[in-house]
């Protein structure tokens, strides 16, 4: 008998898996609307949001135990899908990369890697910048960015300090900064996977949005062959 998924021969369905952090509420769903219709089913593994760095690091450890777990299932790549990296400065994130494609064989995404490759290929020169938290979040965001070569101008914090109350966050409430952030740049960036953004068009009044989540997702399809799906 042939395995059945929704129909289709569980042969034919690529897997994908997802590291989030333990308290984000809307990777799951973006990325279920982003696989609707497509071969290709998500699985998931959260690693603890508070205990998940080392210092000026990742603790790899967890991340290694929710790679293992999903190596487990068969999925054809892996994205650690949240924006830590470019808080903590990118190199983390090559490094947790190299790490877990070593352990697994697998190729591995992050979202800060996938949206640094986006915003230099798309030669966006000035971006604004939407993030959950405070100015002083923002701050760092364009300082890491501006290392990278990124200039990053108008920013709007949305003042929300705790992780998973991101996600209340209105599409109607984020369009508005988005078009806060908007004034004198060629693109708004917004910088948290827990924020809604998938729900915003792609561009608003003209100004094309990046989000987050979209971003690592869509790195995570070409990482498993699913480029332009």
């Amino acid at each position: 008998m042939t395995d059945m998924t929704d129909g289709e021969p569980l042969e034919g369905i690529r897997a994908l898996g997802v590291i989030l952090p333990s308290s984000n509420r809307v990777v799951e769903r973006a990325t279920e609307a982003r696989l609707a219709g497509l071969p290709a089913a998500a699985c998931y593994a959260r690693v603890p949001y508070g205990a998940m760095l080392n210092g000026e690091s990742y603790d790899e450890s967890v991340f290694l135990t929710a790679a293992d777990l999903l190596a487990d299932a068969g999925v054809a790549a892996l994205c650690w899908n949240a924006t830590r990296g470019a808080a903590l400065g990118f190199s983390p994130d090559e490094r947790l990369c190299a790490t877990i494609t070593r352990r697994t064989g697998l190729p591995m995404v992050t979202t800060a890697l996938a949206t640094r490759e986006t915003i230099v290929r798309a030669g966006y020169r000035r971006l604004g910048l939407v993030v959950q938290g405070g100015m002083e979040e923002a701050d760092l965001v364009r300082a890491r960015f501006g290392e990278a070569g990124i200039a990053i101008g108008p920013a709007v914090a949305l003042g929300v300090t705790e992780n998973r109350l991101a996600a209340a966050v209105t599409p109607a409430r984020l369009a508005q900064a988005t078009r806060e952030a908007a004034a004198g740049s060629e693109a708004v960036l917004i910088w948290s996977t827990n924020l809604p953004g998938w729900r915003l068009p792609p561009t608003l009044d003209g100004v094309p949005l990046l989000d987050a989540t979209t971003i690592g997702t869509e790195a995570l399809l070409a990482a498993a062959g699913l480029m332009g799906a």
